[in-house]
């Protein structure tokens, strides 16, 4: 008998293998699982575990330079 994958060590590895080759990928949460089998023309009894986007990576960033702030402050 084959043990059950988890998504999400599924997920990790191919995140982990996209940025290998220079991609990035984001795992999203929240989103509308009725609509998303619609689209992808999925039968209803199917369950989406993760949705994760997946680009080429800009060396600017999306959001410009990133900056930390200190828990002391």
């Amino acid at each position: 008998m084959k043990k059950p994958v988890s998504a999400g060590l599924v997920a990790h590895n191919f995140m982990i293998s996209m940025a290998a080759i220079n991609y990035d990928t984001c795992p999203m949460e929240n989103f509308d699982s009725l609509r998303i089998k619609k689209i992808l023309h999925l039968p209803a009894s199917s369950e989406i575990n993760m949705i994760l986007g997946c680009g080429i990576k800009d060396e600017q960033g999306v959001y410009g330079e990133r900056f930390r702030i200190y828990f002391k402050k």
